[in-house]
């Protein structure tokens, strides 16, 4: 009887050896995608690639290689977000203009690694020029469980056309057409020639009656004005009647943008809502462009001699308008970045009254464009600038390099002596709360703090001052701050969260009922429970591998500039 058995089952062996086999029982091989949120795109528009696989197996980290035409599109080394628990980054961002992102992921400490199917990451391109674009991932190295690692070379691809005009999948951008000696009204605005004198100053005033036109006339929330002027053109400016903004900005417009060939100015409607002028007052707005050799004395030794500087002014009813509000008013302007030159370290810089120079933090740049926004607190003399600062050692965590080089640009963080940035180092809640409060710029010289361990005149004492009066720290029970103790994740998410709502940030909104529970729920403190879920769902922390959050884990200098510059890159503004 066994041995009938037997040849029974060897026989049924040797039928199931003859049998074809699909290519997926015959290997267990990871099954590599590409995929473009949009079929097709204008120049200017953004796509969403994303990369994934189906099939994986403890999967604990990767390097992935994308290749893309560089003349046909632009891409951030920021930009690049993955659905997976852990750390990651663009590594090398020099190959970005060749064409190249090479993207690194890693779990921490010793979570189980990955299985199944897997969005490996997210990257968004802007269309620079018409074409089609393509997306391939062309090499990928992977890392087990076990420390082994495999490469793959998948080659699959997608692409995107991109259109010179409209007729993208998200639809034309609203273009206000060039303007001859008469004023242009379309459903944007106004387009209108600036003609300079002999001078170089251009001068343009429109009457209520054209306002009014290109008011009723409007197809969105946003009213432009486009003034057409030569390239020899030194100063721009234009004078607007009051009142009819005025009363549009309290019914269906919400900014007022000039666009004056110099720059691009835009006033939000917050602005207008707090001005007592009369209806019939004149807003005044010049730009004026000059070099450092044309600067006072003081100044021209601190600002580099090919700079271009930008004068702005802006008067209401023949009084000039004092400081702005926090996002009451953008400022626009261009600037070509030089040969290794990193968008992330391209600032704006305002020249004050004796010389020195002051970085405007919130500066950011457009690979896309090639410009520069910044909202000034106020009007005066400014220029777009690079900030080349670095530490000796950064390679010691080179995921992190683009994120601390971008926060010491803007002079929120700063190094531990010796050209040193210790970026593996633990920090504390001093450290962290001064690089937040110095990076968003809310500083308040008025602010006093009450914790009984922040030492007026310390170098921490105005940072900390400043977020207990906005709300971002209230301190311990027994009433200290922990000025040198180390800040821990929960502790880290709560003062993103409560920032974020301070400055109004969209992106930071309380977390939905669809929020995922962490494994170690029941161990993130009572105070932390809503902000940790807020900041995973906005992708500035992700948990820690296996579900869980690590509340009561420490953070390194390098992650802490990670997740700050995440939250400086959101744009989501209420």
């Amino acid at each position: 009887m066994r041995t009938n058995l037997w040849t029974w089952s060897l026989s049924l062996l040797l039928i199931f050896m003859l049998l074809p086999v699909s290519p997926a029982a015959a290997s267990d091989e990871p099954a590599f995608y590409v995929g473009a949120s949009k079929s097709s795109v204008a120049v200017g528009d953004q796509v969403e690639v994303e990369i994934g696989v189906r099939g994986a197996q403890a999967w604990t980290a990767f390097e992935l290689n994308l290749s893309f035409d560089a003349a046909l599109w632009s891409v951030s080394a920021s930009s690049f977000t993955t659905g997976l628990s852990g750390f990651s980054a663009v590594v090398n961002p020099e190959l970005l203009d060749e064409g190249q992102l090479r993207a690194v992921y890693t779990k921490l400490g010793h979570a189980a690694g990955d299985s199944g199917d897997l969005m490996l990451g997210k990257v968004k391109f802007t269309a620079k020029a018409a074409g089609s674009g393509a997306f391939s991932l062309n090499a990928i190295k992977v890392g087990q469980d076990g420390d082994r690692w495999t490469d793959y070379a998948p080659g699959v691809r997608t692409s995107t056309q991109i259109v010179s005009g409209g007729g993208g999948d998200s639809g034309p951008a609203p273009v206000i057409p060039d303007a001859g000696n008469d004023p242009v009204i379309s459903g944007s605005g106004i387009s209108v020639k600036a003609a300079p004198n002999a001078a170089g100053t251009a001068r343009v005033e429109l009457d209520a009656a054209r306002l009014q036109s290109a008011i009723g006339k409007l197809e969105g929330h946003a009213l432009t004005i486009k003034l057409v002027s030569d390239p020899a053109t030194k100063q721009v400016e234009l004078v607007l009647p009051f009142g009819p903004i005025r009363s549009a900005m309290a019914s269906n417009v919400e900014r007022l943008t000039i666009d004056n060939g110099l720059a691009v100015v835009s006033l939000d409607r917050s602005w207008f809502a707090k001005q007592n002028a009369a209806d019939g007052a004149k807003l005044q707005l010049s730009v004026g462009r000059k070099a450092a050799s044309e600067l006072p004395a003081a100044a021209s030794g601190n600002v580099p001699a090919d700079a271009t500087i930008y004068d702005f002014g802006l008067t209401l009813d023949g009084r000039p308008v004092g400081a702005f509000d926090a996002r009451e008013v953008t400022v626009t302007v261009p600037y070509t970045l030089r040969a290794g030159e990193q968008p992330e370290q391209a600032v704006i810089y305002y020249i004050a009254d004796n010389g020195e120079l002051e970085v405007v933090k919130n500066a950011k740049y457009d690979p896309a464009t090639g410009m520069i926004s910044f909202s000034p607190r106020h009007f005066s003399l400014y220029f777009p600038g690079y900030a080349d600062l670095t530490f000796l050692d950064l390679n010691e965590a080179g995921w992190a390099k683009p994120y601390i080089k971008a926060l010491a640009a803007r002079e929120a963080v700063t190094g531990v002596g010796g050209e040193a940035f210790d970026p593996n180092g633990r920090l504390t809640r001093a450290q962290f709360i001064t690089m937040l409060v110095r990076l968003f710029d809310l500083t308040d010289p008025a602010a006093a703090a009450t914790f009984s361990d922040a030492k007026k005149g310390a170098w921490y004492y105005e940072a900390i001052a400043s977020a207990q009066k906005a709300g971002i720290v209230e301190g311990k029970k027994d009433g200290t701050i922990g000025i040198g103790d180390p800040i821990s994740r929960q502790d880290m998410a709560v003062m993103l969260y409560r920032a974020s709502r301070y400055m109004k940030l969209d992106v930071l909104a309380p977390a939905n009922a669809a929020a995922p529970s962490f494994a170690d729920q029941d161990k993130i403190a009572g105070y932390a429970k809503e902000a940790a879920a807020a900041v995973e769902q906005a992708g500035l922390m992700n948990g820690m591998g296996g579900g869980v959050f690590d509340p009561l884990g420490l953070s390194s200098r390098a992650q802490a500039a990670a997740v700050l510059y995440r939250l400086f890159e959101i744009k989501e503004w209420k």
